[in-house]
């Protein structure tokens, strides 16, 4: 099976033709499927753009969200749209949904959005300020609050994620797949979270990191050792692959607005 990866390719970037230009590049590489790990464009154009590249390149997309999907809306609305986009359209699914998509006999592909968890890093010294703060309705609401308010929103919000992406681990592993490939937005390590080719500095690994979403993957491969778990991730736009365990390999792709790419054509 012949599996196209894009992340980050903020379509609300590019023109039309300029996105026709990529949905060809999609078409010509001849996937059996896309898998999308976030940053797909903004709330307002997130499902016409998502409509537009399947009826293109008419395949399946398998996508999550990333915290770019979520601008100018709330991430309640979004995921509503999200359910209701996948029920719809044939080629598109919100993996959140879903149990776990079988790709072979051994191969399960799943997902889930994951957000940055602060967790990493130095919240409470870092002066960095992230869109995510104006633009998602939750997340403005409670840094009117302060700080500690929005730190544990954000660490709300991964660890709801990262549990939901527990269970559907747990899932997997009852119906004895071998083979599993996980979609999430956020890097799930400090060490899979570089800028410009180097480690985060303390004030940027709050928000580009998930510890928790880290937590569940290393628990869940150590847990089965006989199992291979392949993470695929985005946000950060830098590329880099860290082998978490023997078992747990984190590819995390590179990204420039404008500049779609496909990552990579992963064959299993």
């Amino acid at each position: 099976m012949k599996l196209a990866w894009l992340t980050d390719i903020h379509l609300n970037f590019l023109h039309t033709p300029e996105r026709l230009l990529f949905y060809q590049k999609l078409i010509d590489c001849q996937s059996d499927a896309i898998l999308l790990t976030g940053d797909i464009a903004e709330a307002p154009s997130l499902s016409p753009l998502l409509e537009e590249m399947a009826e293109a390149i008419r395949a399946p997309i398998y996508f999550i969200l990333g915290n770019h999907d979520y601008y100018h809306s709330s991430i309640k609305k979004v995921r509503e749209e999200m359910l209701l986009l996948s029920e719809k359209h044939t080629y598109l699914t919100w993996l959140p949904q879903q149990k776990f998509i079988k790709l072979t006999d051994d191969s399960v592909l799943l997902g889930h959005d994951g957000w940055a968890d602060a967790r990493y890093g130095d919240f409470f010294q870092s002066r960095l300020r992230m869109n995510d703060w104006n633009l998602i309705e939750e997340l403005r609401q409670v840094d009117l609050l302060g700080p500690n308010a929005l730190l544990q929103k954000l660490q709300f919000l991964a660890d709801s994620d990262a549990n939901a992406l527990q269970q559907m681990l747990e899932n997997v592993w009852q119906q004895n797949f071998k083979q599993v490939i996980v979609l999430t937005h956020v890097p799930p390590f400090a060490e899979s979270c570089l800028h410009n080719g180097q480690p985060s500095a303390p004030d940027w690994l709050p928000f580009f990191a998930s510890k928790a979403t880290g937590e569940v993957l290393r628990s869940q491969a150590l847990q089965h050792p006989d199992k291979s778990i392949i993470v695929l991730c985005g946000h950060t736009h830098c590329l880099s692959q860290y082998q978490a365990e023997k078992n747990l390999l984190v590819r995390t792709g590179q990204a420039k607005y404008g500049a779609p790419e496909i990552q990579d054509i992963i064959m299993i």
